[in-house]
């Protein structure tokens, strides 16, 4: 595990476009609670092959939040389980159903008949306000690419694939978690929960599938490092 950069915090993270570095001011109107406008990203570092002893791997620091996977596969299933025309996802997490979903539309299972991939999540540290699940499906299929999954959103033909960004918007007292495949236009995962309108969630996703082609440039930059 790269150790060293990990423990140097979000101090040097990359910020994406229309993030700044600087202190966050004071929440005012119109403002996140942080302090950022609703247009605004968390700073954002993204780095592969952290974990030497895994298939594929990354790591993720999104604000405060920061995220390690671990992916391990694919396997041959035991024989009492080979039936299945199609291969299977599963991840070691308490949020492993929302991160299943979330993920197993942007991998081609049928290209593992037999098979399972397993992908190990670990929250090092979560930010509180919700963007550490968001970060841990874009870490989690970061790590998916750098193990040479196969995956429906591909970046080039060398096989570095591109990943299901996800990003976090909080109208009213509710809140938008969206996972989208910016090459394909296509959601693979939504979940809304708390009270919100149906405009306010329109604008939600509006806001999150322009976040998530703002983040695509941080993950595409990671995959080819």
């Amino acid at each position: 595990m790269d150790r060293k950069r990990i423990s140097r915090g979000p101090k040097a993270a990359r910020a994406v476009q229309g993030v700044h570095g600087s202190k966050a001011p004071p929440p005012a109107a119109g403002l996140r609670r942080d302090g950022r406008r609703p247009d605004q990203l968390r700073p954002m570092f993204a780095k592969t092959g952290t974990v030497s002893q895994a298939n594929g791997s990354a790591f993720l620091e999104c604000g405060a939040a920061k995220i390690l996977c671990a992916v391990y596969g694919p396997r041959q299933l035991a024989r009492t389980a080979s039936s299945a025309t199609a291969g299977s996802l599963s991840l070691d997490r308490e949020m492993a159903a929302v991160l299943e979903q979330a993920l197993t539309p942007a991998v081609r299972l049928d290209a593992y008949p037999k098979s399972s991939i397993q992908a190990y999540v670990l929250i090092i540290e979560a930010d509180g306000d919700g963007a550490a699940l968001a970060a841990a499906v874009t870490c989690a299929a970061l790590a998916l690419a750098d193990a040479g999954i196969e995956m429906y959103d591909v970046l080039d033909p060398t096989h570095d694939e591109e990943t299901g960004d996800c990003d976090q918007q909080h109208a009213q007292t509710g809140s938008v978690l969206l996972a989208y495949m910016p090459s394909l236009n296509q959601v693979t995962h939504l979940i809304q929960s708390g009270e919100i309108s149906s405009s306010q969630c329109i604008k939600a996703v509006e806001l999150c599938v322009d976040a998530c082609s703002q983040i695509h440039a941080v993950t595409q930059e990671a995959l080819s490092a």
